[in-house]
């Protein structure tokens, strides 16, 4: 019901007849991350519009570098540059989403994209700030639910969607009101939808399940979902900082795509504080604090049965101080993380278990004429308690660290480079997982005595930014000792049918390459769109591939940008898969052609923006490498995406 209040309420009398005042991407806020960090992408408005899908992973998924896990439409995390799972850290506001979806890929992140104001992407490893979880890269989701700056008056804006892939229809509101000095937000979202509709069979022609097993034709069957959020922040603005707390709640109920018969209920309940005080030192020139406090459950139900119960109740809390003094300038802080975490059911794979890291971090940035050197270090310590087995604790201490140039070659050209070293603790999953997971179809043995894992990192990057041409051009390597994965093996588990999986270290390198380009032709509104991306991941011990990397990828587009238009076309070729792991098979080349057209209609009483989106037009059928189920849950077939937006 409160979602039905929040659209009625934000056609209210707060609307402002102004439309200069109407700012949708909502600047007022702190939780973006700091804004020297090389890399940083920001998707918001018409490109996130455009790119917005029902989960994060398959939001982010062809952005240049990224790709999805892709359990099915209603789970999945993005892998940046093949690094998946706890090398990710997935952030809300600019502190950890405190959720169990880096466990398993059938866990869903607990975010509605509907609501959501920008997502912030940093490719590579970025564990000097967030963490030895952030080895692979950042992905940042902000929402304006906490103001850091005052805005009189309201914004508001009501969106509605529907999608007939699953005869979705999704709806999401936000309020910001600002009156002296204090700024009110709130926010929900509703989305209802059916099973995904595919081009043929769920089962590829590879695939080994027996007859009568995942026989799905033209559906993909248990891939439904019902999803509710709420959300209220209150902030207040003083003249030298600002004080804020939000509330955020999430409700989700999914069909796991690996078993028919199980669906997964998910909730969380979510606290955030938000303070800065601005100093204006010599040296020292504001002081922040952020913490969120975390309630997270989903139960997996086995036939209607519930099965297993998952919990994560936890805290993370960030001090920083920013400092700025004769051209050197940066970031140093404390950050605290504790979680407990439990499984309680028939089928617990995971012993009930208390997580604490402690950390001290910071990244220093100075600069001389044309280049910009930057040096980051972090020390953490982390501690794992087995409260089924006490005598099994595990304490690890990491050390990262990293150094960065950036030179201007001229007004458009800028290279970049930096070299890093990371030192990742293993977690509680690697170290003490033992049965069947039911949900995703796996047996998983942990291994307690898992070192921590260490990388060596060099990324090598030109950028070319004019008002015509907009280009990016990265080389990565990265090399890891101990580095730990789920390998599949060809033991029996206790589960019928069912090898066990075990966590295993080898030593590892990934490397490849990303482009991103936009140039604009001519004096004409139109402008050609290209991305490329190639990622090669080996076990250097025994010389073969690891598991679920993605093969190259090529898109083609072309935007027209005129008045108030937008239209855009643009054609994905991913290339048949080949470079496999060991009881991996390969997967097919696809090609993904999507169109779409945005609308803005301008009046008095308020923005209308009218969008469409018509993807898979050569109906497809299209399995990612990178999913566990890419043998019975293919992509969506041909579908249309289409909505408005109301701003005022």
């Amino acid at each position: 019901m409160i979602h039905f209040l929040i659209i009625l309420i934000s056609f209210s009398t707060f609307a402002d007849e102004n439309l200069e005042t109407i700012q949708v991407s909502h600047q007022g806020t702190s939780n973006t991350l700091v804004d020297f960090v090389p890399g940083v992408k920001t998707l918001k408005q018409n490109e996130l519009r455009k790119r917005r899908e029902s989960t994060l992973g398959d939001t982010l998924k062809n952005e240049a570098g990224i790709q999805s896990s892709s359990y099915g439409p209603n789970a999945s995390r993005p892998i940046i540059r093949g690094l998946e799972g706890d090398r990710i850290r997935v952030l809300q506001n600019g502190l950890g989403v405190l959720d169990a979806s880096s466990q398993s890929v059938d866990h869903a992140v607990p975010i509605d994209t509907l609501v959501i104001d920008s997502i912030e992407i940093v490719r590579g490893p970025m564990s000097m700030l967030y963490g030895t979880s952030a080895v692979g890269g950042v992905i940042n989701i902000n929402t304006t639910r906490i103001h850091s700056t005052f805005e009189e008056g309201s914004i508001q804006e009501l969106q509605v969607q529907g999608d007939s892939s699953q005869d979705a229809l999704s709806s999401g509101a936000k309020i910001d009101y600002g009156a002296n000095k204090w700024m009110v937000h709130i926010d929900g979202g509703y989305r209802n939808a059916n099973d995904l509709r595919i081009p043929g069979n769920q089962k590829s022609s590879r695939s080994t399940a027996p007859a009568g097993v995942h026989d799905g034709k033209e559906k993909l069957p248990n891939s439904g979902s019902v999803q509710k959020t709420a959300a209220l922040g209150v902030s207040k603005i003083f003249d030298r900082g600002f004080l804020g707390m939000s509330y955020y709640f999430f409700d989700n109920y999914y069909g796991t795509v690996a078993q028919d018969n199980v669906d997964i209920k998910m909730k969380q309940n979510r606290v955030e504080l938000h303070g800065e005080y601005l100093v204006k030192g010599d040296l020292l020139k504001s002081i922040r604090l952020k913490t969120a406090q975390s309630d997270y459950a989903h139960k997996e139900f086995d036939t209607g049965v519930v099965g297993t119960t998952f919990s994560n109740e936890g805290n993370e809390t960030r001090l920083e101080f920013v400092t700025e003094s004769l051209g050197l300038k940066g970031i140093s802080g404390f950050q605290s993380q504790m979680f407990n975490f439990k499984a309680v059911g028939t089928e617990a794979y995971l012993p009930p278990s208390r997580n604490q890291v402690l950390s001290a971090f910071t990244l220093q940035e100075f600069a001389q004429e044309k280049n910009v050197y930057s040096v980051g270090g972090r020390f953490e310590s982390g501690h794992v308690y087995n409260q089924m087995s006490p005598g099994n604790n595990k304490n690890f201490n990491g050390v990262n660290g990293s150094l960065g140039l950036r030179h201007k070659f001229s007004e458009t050209h800028m290279g970049l480079a930096s070299v890093s070293y990371t030192e990742r603790l293993p977690n509680f999953q690697e170290l003490f997982a033992s049965g069947f997971h039911v949900a995703s179809g796996t047996f998983e043995q942990g291994n307690s005595q898992l070192k921590k894992e260490k990388a060596y990192a060099i990324d090598l990057g030109l950028k070319y930014n004019s008002d015509a041409v907009q280009t990016n051009f990265s080389l990565y390597a990265q090399q890891f000792k101990d580095y730990t994965s789920l390998f599949y093996t060809n033991t029996p588990s206790t589960q019928p049918g069912v090898n066990i999986s075990e966590f295993r270290q080898v030593n590892a390198l990934f490397y490849g390459a990303e482009f991103d380009g936009k140039k604009k032709l001519g004096e004409t509104p139109f402008s050609v769109i290209t991305r490329a991306d190639i990622v090669r991941a080996k076990d250097q011990d025994s010389g073969k591939n690891l598991p679920r990397i993605s093969p190259p990828r090529v898109t083609l587009g072309f935007e027209m940008a005129k008045d108030r238009w937008i239209w855009d076309v643009e054609a994905q070729y991913n290339f048949e898969q080949t470079h496999n792991a060991a009881n991996e098979k390969r997967t097919d080349s696809f090609t993904l052609v999507n169109a779409g057209v945005i609308y803005d209609l301008v009046q008095n009483s308020g923005k209308w923006s009218f969008f469409g989106r018509l993807k898979n037009i050569l109906n497809q059928e299209a399995r990612l490498h990178t999913s566990t189920l890419k043998e019975i849950a293919p992509l969506a077939g041909r579908n249309v995406v289409a909505g408005v937006q109301y701003s005022f």
